[in-house]
């Protein structure tokens, strides 16, 4: 089964109990963080994690941990949730083979039942913000996939790159993003700021599975993951258009954010509770600017929790990663 959205997702992990619902009012400091740093303890069989009574927000929603345990990542790619890891694996070697399969565009997005513009857009009434770890710097996105073209050659699709890249909300409608110097993203940006220009992004928030999938997965510089997508669900990837950059965007999100990382301007991100257990010190990182919200009515927010092994970003990464590596070995040896 192909996911077209979170919300199915959710659902179907519900029907397989994969996701816990906490009924009893939370702090959303430090109580959800430490709830998906819980969960992620208990290994196999992990569920998912639902909040939609947390002290200080209104009707906000909350999901976190959605891949973090091989019964989830099962369920993701329409698998069984018995299934084994190694099958897990090969499954996803096998799909990977039928790359590149055409993604669908489709019409009526859910995310384009409300929009907010210019300076009316104020991040803190739109998505229930809370710090994963105690000693971050701030608010953080770190489970969004980021749009961004290649400035160069903007119409060539497979050169659209989807990554993940966390984000500071650094104001109401201000984000740092950390571009790792080796993906896309930085080269898009590199490109742009050589020419003097901003660098056009959609980012969207609350996605299907899959996509979130590939946006953790390495491909090559013009490999399109909505191809990549279609591959490993084995139907076409469903797209929209952003309506302020004309970016191609994942049409199940909750949430997309639309705006220009602004070319030659940096400013210091973080602390930030990383992977390993321990923080990153503040560092110079690029600016983000928010010109346009799209969002679904009551939207759900889905973060990642970070810290010491295992959390949700091992599911997430372990099979992106070996799988490409796989791939090249074979192809070289």
């Amino acid at each position: 089964m192909a996911f077209d959205d979170l919300r199915s997702f959710l659902q179907a992990l519900d029907e397989q109990g994969q996701l816990l619902k906490i009924e009893e009012e939370v702090n959303a400091e430090p109580d959800l963080a430490a709830a998906a740093n819980a969960t992620g303890r208990i290994g196999d069989g992990a569920p998912a994690l639902w909040f939609d009574n947390i002290r200080g927000f209104t009707d906000a929603r909350v999901v976190m941990n959605t891949i973090g345990s091989w019964q989830n990542h099962a369920i993701s790619m329409g698998l069984p949730a018995n299934t084994p890891v190694k099958k897990q694996i090969d499954e996803f070697i096998r799909r990977w083979d039928k790359f590149p399969v055409a993604p669908e565009r489709r019409a009526n997005p859910a995310w384009a039942q409300n929009t907010v513009d210019g300076e009316d857009i104020n991040l803190f009434d739109i998505l229930p913000l809370f710090r994963l770890n105690d000693g971050d710097g701030g608010f953080y996105l770190d489970k969004a996939c980021v749009v961004s073209r290649d400035p160069l050659d903007p119409d060539h699709f497979g050169k659209q790159n989807v990554g993940i890249y966390r984000m500071e909300v650094k104001g109401k409608r201000k984000l740092g993003l950390q571009p790792v110097p080796m993906h896309d993203i930085a080269l898009h940006l590199h490109k742009a700021e050589e020419r003097g220009e901003d660098l056009p992004i959609a980012i969207t928030l609350g996605n299907d599975p899959i996509i979130t999938l590939m946006g953790a997965t390495p491909l090559k510089y013009d490999q399109s993951e909505y191809e990549m997508a279609g591959a490993l669900r084995e139907s076409p990837y469903p797209i929209a258009t952003a309506p302020l950059t004309g970016f191609d965007v994942p049409w199940g999100s909750e949430v997309i954010l639309e705006g220009v990382i602004e070319g030659r301007k940096r400013e210091i991100e973080g602390p930030f509770g990383e992977f390993t257990g321990h923080y990153s010190g503040g560092r110079n990182m690029t600016v983000v600017r928010i010109d346009k919200v799209s969002y679904r009515t009551k939207p759900i927010f889905e973060s990642l929790y970070l810290g010491m092994p295992w959390t949700e970003i091992d599911y997430l990464m372990g099979p992106a990663t070996c799988v490409p590596l796989y791939q090249q070995l074979k192809a070289e040896f």
